[in-house]
């Protein structure tokens, strides 16, 4: 709801003892909607958490090894990114400049 910061409405009203209309708010253009959720089983947890899981329990869980393992894959590859030298130096150069 948007407020007036006038001081010349409030004394406006005060005089003629007129109440403003309250407004309704208007209907939100976003809204949370659940998402569906699967539980991952306690062998896919437990492979999560490096202890050691038989084959036959993940036997299931493919999919979600498959993601899992994607991930990995991607934050080591990300772990190891380095900035190159001339961005560094770039931002240094913008820094001394302000």
């Amino acid at each position: 709801m948007h407020d007036s910061l006038d001081n010349h409405d409030e004394t406006l009203e005060r005089q003629t003892g007129a109440r403003s209309e309250k407004r309704a708010e208007p209907a939100a253009l976003d809204r949370e909607v659940p998402m569906p959720t699967a539980d991952l089983s306690e062998a896919v947890h437990a492979w999560l958490d490096g202890d050691s899981v038989k084959a036959e329990m993940l036997a299931g869980a493919e999919r979600e090894l498959a993601l899992w393992k994607r991930i990995s894959a991607e934050t080591g590859r990300r772990r190891r990114m380095l900035t190159p030298p001339y961005v560094s130096a770039q931002i240094l150069a913008k820094l001394s400049d302000d």
